[in-house]
């Protein structure tokens, strides 16, 4: 495999309590620094009062107002005087706790399968090879891929696509801030190559939802050590509100809660269609659905729900039968495109392998995640009206042409990039008459 494609790490699987993956393992400042982002925030580009684009400022400058100048400070200071220790042997420059990472899952529409022997688990699960890993790089990849190693247990190679801003780190800015720092303000080549192999200890969390991402950083920075809670919001979005018991309720908490929902509830069109774990049988990912929903939420159109959701209100419930009479909609549609349940294993699934169409998969579904900033507005004063008017609007496409454009055979049938997604979205919106 090239190395400018991924970083490769060794990393040993870590089981505790948790549903998703943990791997512990090391890596290097270098290879950190070209894949680092501190924070899972979509800001605004547009200033929301005379509609003129904002200026987006570099993450390193962007960063100084939420970290602790003195403590990058410090921890720049203290790395410089120990790398000059080193050639006297009584350097103890080091930190011995974790850099905590996170990185999502990858979901079958990232994989590009370019005539690669692949082959499938009885769950429906992709067995990786380094090929197929391989073939599935483009310069927009965000999430990781990971093989087991054969020889010893427990013993994975986690590849991390070399893309700018594709892994986020959840703890441990400081150390890393601090020791880039250092870096830049280095000119000797001698001592920029010490701090380019300087190796972190990592904690590298995979197949969680930003929420429970959120949770876990909460954990750490809340319970075990004081922390600015501005620092939580610079990161994921949203200031940790708590309820009586003390649990998170924010956007993030009801987007999670809004993604179980869905898939578990009876009457919605999508149960079961949302793999929880982000692996097995399913169509789409708990991380991705929480992603868009997020992004949906930071629209503003549902401002007045989210504040009511923080007061322990009951109106937030409507954004459920919002997207239940959405997805609802979209089956009656167009039922071609839309996914019916298989026998696998002596159970009906859905699967991703053995559905034809993109409409239920991340480029379809990320598409009309987009498009419901326009749709809503279009219908909120009706909420007992919410599929009846929203079909409207998707009926100016009928089930026909509608079976030509989301299949996996036609024009957005590739990988589930976000550029696609959004080309998709745009068509949409051109179709629909919305622009």
């Amino acid at each position: 495999m090239k190395n400018n494609k991924y970083i490769k790490l060794n990393v040993v699987q870590v089981r505790q309590l948790q549903n998703g993956i943990v791997f512990t393992g090391k890596m290097k400042f270098s290879q950190l620094n070209q894949v680092y982002k501190l924070t899972e925030r979509r800001e605004k580009t547009i200033d929301p009062f005379d509609n003129t684009p904002i200026n987006e400022s570099k993450v390193s400058s962007e960063f100084q107002r939420q970290l602790s100048v003195k403590k990058l400070k410090e921890i720049q200071n203290y790395l410089f005087e120990e790398i000059k220790q080193i050639e006297k042997r009584k350097s103890l420059g080091m930190f011995p706790s974790s850099v905590i990472l996170y990185n999502r899952n990858y979901e079958i529409d990232d994989l590009v399968f370019n005539g690669s022997n692949e082959s499938l688990t009885d769950n429906e699960e992709v067995i990786l090879t380094e090929s197929l890993i391989e073939d599935s790089f483009n310069n927009e990849l965000d999430c990781c891929f990971y093989i087991k190693d054969n020889k010893l247990e427990d013993l994975y190679n986690l590849y991390i696509p070399n893309n700018p801003n594709s892994t986020l780190i959840v703890d441990g800015q400081h150390r890393f801030f601090g020791t880039k720092m250092l870096y830049d303000s280095l000119n000797d080549k001698k001592m920029k190559d010490i701090v380019n192999d300087f190796e972190f200890i990592i904690t590298y969390l995979v197949g969680f939802d930003i929420y429970e991402v959120g949770q876990i950083f909460a954990t750490v920075n809340f319970n075990q050590k004081p922390v600015n809670r501005s620092l939580y919001y610079d990161i994921f979005g949203s200031a940790p509100q708590t309820d009586r018991e003390g649990n998170l309720q924010n956007d993030i908490r009801l987007a999670h809660d809004l993604a179980v929902h869905l898939n578990n509830n009876p009457n919605s069109p999508i149960n079961s269609m949302i793999k929880l774990l982000g692996k097995g049988y399913g169509l789409f990912s708990q991380a991705f659905f929480v992603f868009n929903m997020l992004r949906v939420f930071r629209t503003g159109i549902w401002n007045h729900y989210l504040i009511d959701y923080i007061n322990q209100g009951t109106e937030y419930r409507d954004i459920a039968k919002f997207m239940k009479s959405y997805f609802q909609a979209l089956q009656e549609c167009y039922p071609t495109a839309w996914p019916v349940k298989i026998l696998k294993n002596d159970s009906l699934v859905y699967s991703s392998f053995s559905y034809e169409y993109i409409l239920c998969k991340t480029t379809g579904l990320g598409a009309y995640f987009r498009l419901i900033r326009d749709i809503y507005p279009l219908v909120k004063s009706e909420p007992e009206k919410f599929k009846e008017n929203i079909k409207k609007v998707f009926k100016k496409i009928d089930d026909e042409n509608a079976s030509k454009l989301f299949s996996k055979k036609g024009a957005y049938g590739g990988s589930g990039s976000e550029g696609l997604q959004d080309k998709l979205y745009r068509q949409l919106l051109s179709e629909y008459e919305l622009k």
